[in-house]
């Protein structure tokens, strides 16, 4: 191979590379990369966790249960196997995939491997399961950590305490003035590769390789 092509064909490497390293990282993501995906992603085009990504105007991945299907969507089918509901909205546990139940995954006790264990003892994914009532896994990043919690208390499953006192992943919560947790870009992407596989797994789909 002459000089000239290597030196490009290496540059083309590297720029590929870069590439699948922002997509994991969550730096940005949909509308604003062209479509690209990401385990979740807020509004402004940028990758987490939570309320805040995962919530009104997330573009793809473990939005809100909230996405309409079946007789309300044209008879579309949710993602990641998700239950139609019988009102016609995507989600897990009983309330989407119990009776009445258009599509998608079939009734089942709760694991409480899964992600985001809802109050009342159903797992799942999105608002439903990851905001007010959550017990354990991906909770919602409003949980307040750090200077702005009264005992100083840190995140669970290593969730970066941000500058604001606030637990999640990804740059806001892991860059500048993280207090605790994984405090560096690349801990908050094992982190969020460590949720995302989870995730996976549960729903049966392919985790992410190394």
């Amino acid at each position: 191979m002459q000089p000239m092509m290597r030196a490009t064909f290496l540059l083309a490497a590297l720029a590929v590379a870069y590439a699948g390293a922002g997509a994991l990282a969550g730096e940005q993501c949909g509308r604003q990369t062209g479509g690209m995906l990401c385990p979740s992603n807020i509004q402004d085009g940028r990758c987490g966790i939570g309320k805040g990504y995962c919530g009104e105007g997330c573009q793809s991945g473990a939005c809100s249960p909230n996405r309409k299907c079946g007789h309300l969507a044209g008879g579309a089918t949710c993602d990641a196997n998700q239950c139609c509901s019988q009102y016609g909205y995507c989600g897990f546990g009983v309330e989407f995939c119990g009776e009445g139940c258009q599509s998608g995954g079939v009734p089942r006790e709760p694991d409480l491997r899964q992600p985001g264990r809802r109050v009342n003892g159903y797992c799942g994914l999105g608002l439903e399961y990851c905001g007010d009532g959550c017990q354990s896994g991906a909770c919602s990043a409003d949980w307040q950590c750090g200077g702005r919690a009264d005992d100083g208390a840190a995140c669970a499953n290593n969730y970066c305490c941000s500058k604001y006192g606030y637990c999640g992943l990804g740059d806001d919560f892991c860059g500048a003035g993280c207090q605790s947790g994984a405090c560096s870009s690349g801990a908050a992407v094992q982190g969020l590769e460590l949720v995302v596989n989870q995730t996976a797994a549960s729903s049966g789909g392919e985790a992410i390789a190394h």
